[in-house]
């Protein structure tokens, strides 16, 4: 039996030096690719790897502005939600992939959704959890998101980190998960923190057409989620032409409040993505 692996490394995408984990059994296996929310990092997505890493070659990035690949105040590029999109895309071509199970979580699951209506043939399984939809043309919901954006800059992300923890994880989950949240908030760049803020407010972030997601897909939702409520879920199942939800136990941080749930909606969406799983 051929052990699992890790490599990390940084990996030029469109002239930004991106942070990516790999981690699996390498060779001809099949590829599942791992999108983080606003303010988290490839960390986000640790309990998977034990449940998936003897089947799969994981990959794992830090979106540009977040974790490790962080902010470079050199750059021209902006961060935008397409710009994203491309981001995922040029990762997955560093890797040498043609296809993959997609997970994205939050942020990374409407970057997940746009690259699955852009790329069909690309998706073998889309994994969407606490996936949401644009704040562009919602007032209420843009505001406070620049209101975020405005905070990062001038408090600094350590004093948003209680608040985040607060309105992200479930106040039936354990401390160790408050402590991880609490930790990777803290560690952000704030410039970076905000340009995403602002990004997820763009004009140029729409909704995906739904239509064109044909991939097996499953929304996965938290009951006590107070950033992507149970509703908007059912909501996206509704737009995703057969799509399964599964609710868990857990706030905004699925992963890390249920892992056991967020697994076994994983394995009921592979189990419908036919001979590519193994």
């Amino acid at each position: 039996m051929v052990e699992p692996i890790r490599t990390s490394k940084f990996v030029d995408i469109h002239g930004h030096q991106t942070f990516v984990d790999v981690d699996g059994i390498g060779g001809d296996a099949p590829v599942m690719i791992c999108c983080h929310g606003l303010g988290g990092s490839t960390n986000y997505f640790q309990p998977l790897i034990p449940k998936y890493s003897s089947r799969f070659k994981i990959i794992r990035f830090d979106f540009k502005g977040l974790g490790r690949t962080g902010h470079d105040p050199e750059s021209k590029r902006r961060i935008t939600i397409p710009a994203y999109v491309e981001d995922l895309q040029a990762v997955l071509e560093s890797e040498g992939v043609t296809k993959a199970v997609v997970i994205g979580h939050s942020l990374g699951s409407v970057v997940a959704m746009h690259f699955s209506a852009a790329f069909p043939e690309k998706v073998s399984a889309l994994v969407l959890i606490g996936p949401g939809k644009s704040r562009a043309q919602v007032p209420a919901a843009k505001a406070f998101t620049l209101g975020m954006a405005k905070n990062a800059r001038e408090l600094g992300m350590p004093a948003m980190a209680d608040a985040t923890v607060a309105k992200n994880v479930a106040l039936s989950s354990s401390d160790a998960v408050r402590a991880f949240v609490r930790e990777v908030i803290a560690g952000q760049s704030g410039e970076g923190y905000a340009q995403v803020c602002e990004a997820a407010c763009d004009d140029s972030h729409v909704d995906p057409d739904y239509s064109k997601i044909v991939s097996p897909t499953i929304i996965v939702a938290g009951d006590q989620d107070l950033i992507s409520s149970l509703e908007q879920a059912k909501e996206i199942q509704s737009d995703i032409k057969g799509s399964f939800l599964e609710v868990v136990h857990a706030g905004h941080q699925q992963v890390l409040e249920d892992t056991a749930g967020v697994v076994a909606a994983v394995e009921k969406v592979l189990e419908h993505a036919g001979d590519f799983t193994i």
